[in-house]
């Protein structure tokens, strides 16, 4: 397995390229503005794109949705509570929407190539917000929902302070050595984030 990072716009977004490296397969999540450099990135590489995965629908990270879809014919993914998200997208006009292929399943399994990725539904930065989990090789795309020493907004529309209290208590349950790669931001892992197993503490950051 191969993981490719890119930080793209608008707002320094991280863009990810998952790929199987056995079966040349391979699923883009939140493309962002970065279509120019992954579409790049898969022709120099040869790859198929399989799948578009979006963790949550904010205009940031969906803005060129519809050009990967259109491009790589991937199957489109994103939660059925924050598809109206993609009805208007302020750094994204005047281009087509991406039509949604499926929509996530709680505990869902999505196959790209032989790696199995799980979906986590994980609600508090939006009413969708999912994270992707991949057991076998302890990682974990965590969206807005977990970043290094902090989370997403919980102050925008469709946000909810208790969600985010009871999705980041979910993610702590996975193992420490998990390593995390947010939707901005630099890598972690799920035990340097030890302060979403404090109750206390988490619940006195989200309510600042």
């Amino acid at each position: 397995m191969i993981i490719e990072r890119f930080v793209v716009p608008p707002i320094d977004n991280n863009t990810y390229l998952i790929i199987d490296d056995t079966l040349n397969q391979a699923a883009i999540i939140d493309p962002s503005l970065g279509s120019e450099v992954i579409l790049n990135k898969i022709k120099e590489i040869d790859v198929n794109v399989t799948h578009l995965l979006n963790t949550h629908g904010h205009p940031d990270h969906t803005c060129d949705n519809s050009i990967i879809k259109e491009v790589t014919g991937s199957k489109f993914m994103i939660h059925k509570l924050d598809a109206y998200f993609l009805l208007e997208n302020q750094f994204a006009k005047n281009r087509s929407l991406a039509k949604v292929d499926e929509f996530f399943i709680e505990d869902g399994i999505i196959k790209i190539g032989k790696i199995e990725v799980k979906v986590i539904y994980t609600p508090g930065h939006s009413e969708g917000s999912c994270c992707f989990y991949i057991p076998r090789e302890k990682i974990l795309f965590s969206g807005d929902t977990l970043f290094e020493g902090s989370f997403g907004r919980v102050d925008l529309l469709g946000c909810d302070p208790n969600k985010m209290f009871e999705s980041l208590t979910k993610l702590s349950k996975l193992p420490k050595d998990v390593k995390v790669y947010p939707g901005h931001g630099y890598p972690t892992t799920i035990g340097n984030e030890s302060w979403i197993n404090n109750q206390d503490l988490l619940k006195s950051m989200i309510n600042r």
